[in-house]
């Protein structure tokens, strides 16, 4: 794998980026591997943090408190958790580094109290 851009993290209006790698047989962006998704056993989400020293999960699922789902470090730099949910909607947002964001992988957003975006999964 190759990266597009620098494999860095920075820090932008106090949300944490990263750059998506691409892969390398075909240049194409790696995207449809990072974001929520529904699998067999529940719903795995996954991000592409490579400088993170950590990453959190934190979701009307868990009380919005992200010490209770911590994502695993993958040796390709993405981070990911998989969670058993019922049939729903929820909203969710990742905390990298202390700094909470909309997941950058996910584009179904709404508009939380704080003037931010929430990340939002459908589980049918």
């Amino acid at each position: 794998m190759r990266t597009s851009r620098a494999s860095k993290l920075s820090s932008n209006g106090g949300t944490m980026v990263s750059t998506m790698p691409q892969s390398k047989s075909t240049g194409t962006s790696s995207a449809e591997m990072y974001g929520a998704r529904q699998v067999e056993d529940g719903v795995l989400f996954v991000a592409y943090f490579p400088q993170a020293g950590k990453v959190q999960l934190a979701g009307d699922f868990n009380g919005w408190q992200p010490d209770k789902n911590p994502m695993k470090r993958n040796e390709d730099g993405s981070w990911q958790t998989k969670l058993r949910l019922s049939k729903g909607v929820y909203r969710y947002r990742l905390v990298v580094d202390g700094q909470w964001q909309q997941d950058p992988y996910n584009k179904i957003t709404e508009p939380n109290p704080y003037g931010e975006l929430n990340s939002v999964i459908r589980v049918s």
